[in-house]
């Protein structure tokens, strides 16, 4: 370790860590999270139930095809959850169909309607959406929809919705941005 540096590298840390202990200085959050997916929201509030001063940052760069969503990031919003819920409808599309083999009789041409699916769809995640800020809101997370950028060690900069610029300190700040897909 001392011959390749590291050795140094992780005493400058410590040692960082340990003035920053003992100092008097004081941020705004003990912690601050940037990302809301499932590992963010987790964190986030493990360490409010722990008494912690906690922010959690969640935004959405739109897709190239302007896909944007709410928190619970992409298995939520654009993944496991509306992907299962479609599997869900076509799988009673299949015991409709297969019903007829256990004596149950309908009527006419049963019909699908995809708006109507999509749009439920749509709601339910919503609906989790919702809950999830709900949540934050009930344990004291402060949620900010802003895209955050480490500026300083130590300090986040965002811009609000009414496109003023805004910084904030944390003695600790977690990444949990998850990952988008690559476009071949």
């Amino acid at each position: 370790l001392e011959k390749s540096g590291k050795f140094d590298n992780a005493m400058k840390v410590y040692k960082e860590r340990r003035s920053l202990e003992n100092s008097d200085f004081t941020f705004e959050y003990d912690a601050v999270l940037i990302g809301g997916g499932s590992g963010g929201l987790a964190c986030a509030k493990v360490l409010a139930e722990s008494g912690k001063n906690v922010a959690l940052f969640d935004y959405v760069v739109p897709s190239p095809m302007g896909t944007k969503w709410g928190l619970g990031g992409t298995c939520v919003n654009v993944g496991c959850i509306p992907k299962k819920l479609m599997h869900q409808a076509a799988i009673h599309a299949e015991n409709i169909e297969k019903s007829k083999f256990y004596g149950f009789s309908h009527e006419g041409k049963i019909t699908h309607s995809w708006n109507e699916m999509r749009e439920n769809i749509n709601n339910y995640i919503k609906s989790l959406n919702w809950g999830y800020t709900v949540d934050l809101k009930n344990k004291k997370v402060k949620y900010i929809n802003a895209l955050a950028k480490i500026t300083k060690k130590h300090e986040i900069t965002y811009i609000d919705s009414n496109q003023n610029e805004n910084k904030l300190t944390a003695k600790y700040i977690i990444l949990a941005t998850g990952e988008r897909p690559d476009y071949p």
